[in-house]
């Protein structure tokens, strides 16, 4: 919101300077965004009329003026093509300094003597550029200082203020603010106009819960006209562009006082009245920025007839004052705030008007407001008031705030005198009764938002100074929270799989008998089931979270969910020791809870393409080696080192052929693989499924690997390929260990391809590898790492039945 530095001083009397100003608000809660200055050091120049303009007898683009200040007439050569005789001029005399340091002394110019310059609009610092003079409104004063008149040495700020001050969304709102810190006086700007009888058909309300006070006041006879520069002025620098002397009187009023209106020309109103109501079906209204806009329940301004406004958003096309326009009504009203942010969002519109009524507007400035603007109309437009109605129903009820003034001081830590915090409530209007530290506190009309002790508080530490709270440290009475490791843990993986593209899922922590059935069948006994369960669908603690996942994969599948990658991080139960007996007999209720473990789990399930389609490549559906790649991620971000994966202790939902085992340090972590073909078909989902758990508690009880640094090599690497074929019982995982333990020069073994083909033998498979050799002493020789690759594929043969490959050594 803008702000007028000279306005405020209408108000209130201050000595700050702009950026003292912007200090003091600031410490009252309102940041200043920027603060924008206009004109600069000026002296001797004044407004003056062209008397006459003649051809300079020398020079083609010069014409010779004689122009009168009021008192002295004065001969000057000017240059600006848009000079013309009767025109109202910004002169500046002979003597005079301008902004940027320029000095007007006498000259004589092509033969002809100048007492004086015309000024444009830069150089009076007013705009970067101008073509011609600076040509004054008609009616303006001879004589005048244009500082005065221009309002030079004018500062705009840019004030921030918070949804729950309204207040303030004004020039009187905030030198309000500023007279109170300040302990200075506040003027009301002037309101006077004639007494008139009060009329009684002028304003109907029918919906006095949504429109609380309405004001009308009718002026025949005005003159529409263009506004005096000084309100022109003031309304462009606070982003307001000037339209005429009525609907800128309006706008005028918005920024001074900070309450919306309306002018209506009486004379398009049917029988010259208006009607607050609600819009009836099929309703629509021609607004004024020429948008046609259909009406639901939204309230309305109307006349005997049809709508002619949208209640504190925006006015009608067919009412709106013009050249013509002879009779007025002024509009100011009180509408209830939430019904007009709903019909501002319902009909996608905002305006300055919706902007303070959605806020909550001061009941008892509708009248003010309302007398300020046919003061100013009276003033420039001419007219007589001629009638006027005030209706409303009854006054809002202000409720009491009751206050401690000790327990104010033990929420902002200071020791404020009981007298100084009476005082600065006093100063911001509040009404206090009570004796010694109790307060009963009255709130001001406009402070709505005071409800509480924390909201006193908050208004006394921004009058007394936020100086005033001590810094000082306060003794904790209990040891600050640590982060566990399981924590620690699981935010590492949240990360982590978020930035793979998945999504959190979070599941009731109870299995139906089905779903354990149709998942955990091998863990049936020692599954832990409710004694009294709500329903069918709630019978046992959850012995693991792939049952939940799975539910949820389903249901995105129905919804046309192509690709879906969730994780869900909970506890699990599982009995410590399984009943005597033979095969799964369901498990019984009588748990006892010294039998039951609990840890903490993580799991994730994927399904759909391994990326969204795209023009430059080929997208694939998701795979093994894509769930491995996500196992082999997680422990890097947990920094786990001798890990294995094995084909063994799978559970019987995995596929046998396509999941491997995790452990670490040879502890059993968890496994990840694709669902069995299975049970695919027993949850309804594709067959290129992938899941995979860990537990994460037994995680938390391994340590991660310390970071070491360690510098970059300063030997290259020699690379040796080989192929060579293997039976397909024999993992590459174990072919790739025992490569890295033949030598210390092998520094990391890649498998980069498989091959099968009806020349290999049965059941067996050829697999390439790919053998980086280095040393950090020196740059290793072909002739030692050919030798030591010969010993290598003499060593696969013996120990893992490796048959060469020709042409691949």
């Amino acid at each position: 919101m803008k702000i007028s530095y000279l306005w405020l001083k209408e108000f209130v009397d201050f000595d700050l300077s702009p950026e003292e100003l912007c200090t003091l608000l600031r410490n009252l809660g309102f940041d200043t965004g920027s603060v924008e200055t206009f004109g600069g050091e000026i002296k001797n120049v004044v407004t003056a009329r062209v008397l006459s303009r003649d051809k300079h007898p020398n020079a083609d683009k010069l014409s010779l003026c004689k122009v009168f200040d009021g008192k002295d007439h004065f001969d000057v050569v000017c240059g600006a093509p848009n000079v013309a005789a009767g025109q109202v001029v910004p002169l500046a005399r002979v003597g005079a300094l301008l902004p940027g340091g320029m000095k007007i002394d006498k000259a004589v110019i092509r033969g002809q003597a100048s007492f004086g310059m015309l000024c444009s609009a830069r150089e009076l610092g007013l705009a970067e550029d101008a073509v011609g003079i600076m040509v004054l409104p008609e009616g303006t004063p001879l004589g005048e200082n244009i500082g005065d008149t221009l309002f030079m040495h004018e500062a705009v700020l840019d004030v921030e203020v918070m949804p729950n001050r309204p207040d303030v969304l004004s020039h009187w709102g905030v030198a309000r603010e500023i007279a109170a810190a300040l302990k200075k006086k506040l003027r009301l700007p002037d309101m006077k106009i004639p007494k008139v009888k009060k009329s009684s058909g002028l304003v109907q309300i029918e919906s006095p819960i949504l429109c609380t006070r309405y004001v009308g006041r009718v002026v025949n006879n005005v003159q529409v006209r263009p506004s005096p520069l000084w309100m022109r002025l003031r309304l462009e620098r606070c982003g307001i562009r000037s339209i005429n002397n009525l609907v800128d009187v309006t706008n005028y009023v918005l920024l001074e006082l900070g309450h919306p209106q309306h002018v209506f020309d009486r004379d398009l109103l049917r029988e010259g009245r208006v009607v607050v109501r609600q819009a009836r079906p099929n309703e629509s209204l021609l607004c004024l920025d020429e948008q046609t806009r259909a009406l639901g329940r939204d309230l309305l301004i109307a006349d005997a007839e049809n709508p002619v406004a949208i209640a504190g958003i925006m006015g009608g096309e067919l009412s709106a004052v013009n050249e013509k326009t002879g009779h007025l009504l002024l509009e100011s009203a009180h509408f209830e705030s939430s019904n007009i942010r709903r019909s501002r969002k319902c009909l996608n519109m905002s305006t300055e008007s919706s902007y303070r009524f959605e806020r909550g507007t001061d009941w008892t400035m509708v009248d003010l407001a309302s007398r300020r603007t046919t003061h100013l109309v009276l003033s420039l437009a001419g007219g007589t008031l001629t009638q006027e109605q005030d209706v409303y129903l009854q006054k809002p009820k202000i409720s009491r705030v009751h206050a401690d003034a000790n327990r104010v001081n033990g929420l902002l830590g200071t020791s404020l005198p009981h007298a100084d915090i009476r005082s600065c409530l006093m100063r911001l209007g509040f009404v206090c009764r009570g004796k010694g530290a109790r307060l009963t506190l009255t709130p001001p009309i406009h402070r709505q938002d005071v409800k509480e002790l924390a909201d006193v508080a908050e208004e006394v530490v921004r009058l007394a100074g936020y100086d005033k709270v001590p810094q000082q440290r306060r003794n904790s009475t209990q040891e600050p929270d640590r982060t566990s490791r399981e924590s620690h843990l699981v935010l590492k993986a949240k990360d982590f799989f978020v930035g793979q593209g998945f999504y959190e899922a979070r599941n009731y922590g109870l299995v139906s008998r089905k779903q354990v059935d149709d998942l955990y069948a091998d863990k049936l006994e020692a599954c832990v089931a409710l004694e009294n369960p709500v329903s069918t669908a709630c019978e046992f603690l959850c012995p693991g979270l792939l049952a939940g996942l799975l539910q949820n994969l389903q249901a995105n599948l129905r919804h046309g969910t192509e690709d879906v990658r969730l994780f869900e991080t909970a506890r699990v139960f599982l009995k410590n020791k399984l009943s005597a007996g033979e095969g799964h007999t369901p498990p019984k209720a009588n748990n006892d809870i010294s039998d039951i473990k609990e840890w903490l789990s993580l799991a994730w399930v994927a399904a759909g393409r391994q990326q969204a389609e795209h023009w430059q490549h080929k997208t694939r559906l998701l795979d093994v080696w894509d769930a491995k790649s996500w196992v082999s991620g997680l422990l890097r971000e947990w920094r786990f080192h001798q890990v294995k994966a094995k084909s063994s202790d799978l559970p019987v939902f995995l596929h046998p052929g396509e999941a491997q085992s995790i452990f670490v340090r040879d502890k059993p972590l968890g496994f990840f693989g694709r669902i069995h073909p299975r049970q695919a078909e027993l949850w309804d989902v594709p067959k290129d499924v992938f899941v995979g758990e860990v537990n994460l508690s037994m995680a938390a009880s391994l340590r991660s690997a310390d970071i070491q640094f360690q510098g970059l090599p300063k030997h290259p690497a020699v690379i040796r390929d080989f192929s060579m074929i293997f039976p397909e019982k024999i993992s590459w995982a174990s072919i790739s260990a025992f490569l890295m333990q033949q030598s210390e020069w092998v520094e990391d073994v890649q498998l980069f391809d498989l091959f099968v083909d009806p020349s290999i033998p049965s059941g067996h498979r050829s697999l390439s590898f790919r053998l980086f050799f280095r040393t950090p002493e020196r740059t290793l020789t072909d002739a030692e790492v050919n030798g030591v690759q010969e010993k290598n594929i003499t060593r696969l043969k013996n120990e893992f039945s490796a048959i060469s490959r020709v042409g691949k050594q």
